[in-house]
């Protein structure tokens, strides 16, 4: 019993780790602009609590990394819920795949 609780508390403490590294990512990355949850509250952009569920990785990687082609790729999306709701525009960001996936990480 005591085996399982230790390996319980360290998986917990390795995911609280891992989460507070991906939500560092997120803050330097995203976070000047972007809002979500406890991570950030920045009022630029939109807020991102809950956007990855109602997105597919394809976009979301896709629009954090190059806005512009993700705007032609999915121009629906960028119509509804993007075009002319924000005085900025966002910006292309330079991710590496470990960033891209520390900030996905954060937004499911």
């Amino acid at each position: 019993m005591i085996k399982k609780l230790s390996a319980l508390v360290f998986i917990s403490l390795l995911t609280s780790a891992v989460f507070a590294e991906d939500g560092d990512i997120f803050k330097k990355k995203c976070g000047v602009c972007h809002a979500l949850n406890n991570v950030s509250k920045a009022k630029q952009g939109p807020d991102l609590t809950g956007y990855a569920a109602k997105r597919s990785n394809e976009y979301l990687q896709a629009y954090m990394t190059n806005p512009a082609e993700a705007k032609k790729k999915f121009p629906d999306i960028y119509n509804k819920e993007v075009k002319g709701k924000y005085q900025f525009a966002m910006p292309s960001v330079k991710l590496t795949d470990t960033e891209k996936q520390s900030i996905l990480n954060v937004l499911k």
